[in-house]
């Protein structure tokens, strides 16, 4: 697997309309030009601050991008390995997290999950490790690791919230020469929530709020049908370790009823796993969890990228439950790790394929969206001499960044 992510490094640049959008952003904040394609920017500058670093350090190419991807995915797995400690092993959750397929995609993609997912764990490890231990150095991390996590993904907040509920509901439960050291988090974590509210505007909070009441309010049945349909598919897309969208041997229907069902098994077994080992899990990871299915479910895009930055807490909820006696379960959770395992490996080696071979990469990346731009990028031409002219902004996305 270590071989295999080197080798999809080397991959050429993954266009994508939120890859655009991060771009803009970053060339918005480098040179304050207006961006050339007006695309609905309304992501959080976490990310592009981070491609405007790496292009002052000459740094900007899809080769560091990924490089940086799998350090952040690196130090992720430490956090959330340093959290459970003993009680999973460490080599079970980084192989099950590397060969999941969104994992993979992600990790090679010029996208914020990466980033969020090492600063949401991270923020998770620190305030654990206060909690056993009052350093102030354990909150300095945490206070930082959250700030960048919020300005990354909005939906940091979460952690910052997950926080204070968790002091309030351990406060009850502490003796007196703890209190104090709970009263100081609990009052550092109230004013970074507080602060957060009033600048929501710069957390672009409100952004995402009305976006999401925009759909609600056009039709509020259709939008919780809607998303509770697409989010148990691409929930079961993650389990499943695969997407729906590449099995094209099976009838659409068919296909999208048995993600939901499967989705609904895979949210019901997850939410089981929290309530059995509730005393063994931290709470504020309980919290976090539930706070972060409550608000996938109500945004209204599919993707299974939005699961991204939990995968590892997720992998680690399930591995930290023992595999049934039962004769039965037992071999289906052992069918079910055999099948994640094979489909994890197949989809790395899809990926370097396509890493390695220009025409393959210009055709199926991303659906052949991009098709006519890499052709005429890696050949001068498109292959099929169609007659669409290449975006020329999207060429000089690709000369600029690409490896």
């Amino acid at each position: 697997m270590s071989v295999a992510y080197m080798a999809n490094s080397f991959t050429h640049f993954r266009l994508g309309n939120d890859v655009l959008r991060y771009i803009q952003l970053k060339e918005w904040l480098e040179t304050g030009k207006h961006p050339v394609m007006e695309m609905g920017n309304h992501l959080p500058y976490g990310y592009p601050v981070f491609l405007l670093l790496l292009s002052k350090l000459g740094l900007c190419s899809s080769f560091y991008i990924v490089l940086a991807n799998y350090l952040y995915l690196g130090g992720s797995l430490y956090f959330v390995n340093s959290i459970f400690r003993n009680r999973i092993k460490a080599w079970h959750l980084i192989a099950l997290t590397l060969l999941n397929w969104a994992i993979v995609k992600s990790a090679i993609t010029p996208l914020s999950d990466i980033q969020y997912m090492f600063f949401s764990t991270g923020t998770l490890f620190f305030f654990t490790a206060y909690m056993s231990n009052k350093k102030i150095s354990f909150m300095a991390g945490l206070l930082i690791f959250a700030f960048l996590a919020i300005i990354t993904r909005t939906i940091g907040v979460l952690l910052i919230f997950s926080m204070v509920l968790t002091l309030i509901l351990q406060k009850k439960n502490t003796n007196r020469g703890k209190a104090q050291a709970l009263r100081i988090l609990l009052l550092a974590t109230t004013l970074c929530l507080i602060l957060v509210v009033l600048f929501s505007t710069f957390f672009r909070i409100n952004d995402y709020v009305n976006l999401m009441l925009s759909f609600f309010e056009t039709d509020p049945t259709g939008f919780w049908m809607t998303n509770i349909r697409w989010h148990l598919a691409d929930l079961a897309e993650i389990f499943i370790n695969t997407s729906q969208f590449k099995i094209n041997f099976v009838n659409t229907g068919i296909k999208e009823a048995f993600f939901i069902v499967a989705g609904v098994f895979s949210l019901i077994y997850f939410l089981q796993l929290l309530i059995k080992k509730k005393k063994d899990i931290p709470i504020v990871i309980i919290i976090y969890l539930l706070g972060y299915i409550i608000i996938v479910f109500n945004w209204p895009t599919y993707d299974a990228r939005f699961w991204v930055p939990v995968i590892p807490l997720l992998i680690t909820v399930v591995l930290h439950t023992p595999v049934s006696a039962n004769p039965y379960l037992h071999y289906g959770f052992f069918s079910w790790k055999l099948a994640y395992i094979c489909l994890g490996a197949f989809v790395i080696g899809y990926y370097s394929y396509l890493t390695f071979n220009k025409s393959a990469f210009a055709e199926r990346h991303d659906a052949g969206i991009w098709k006519n731009e890499y052709e005429t990028y890696f050949f001068g031409r498109s292959i099929d001499n169609r007659n669409t002219k290449p975006r020329p902004y999207i060429l000089y996305i690709l000369d600029t960044y690409d490896r």
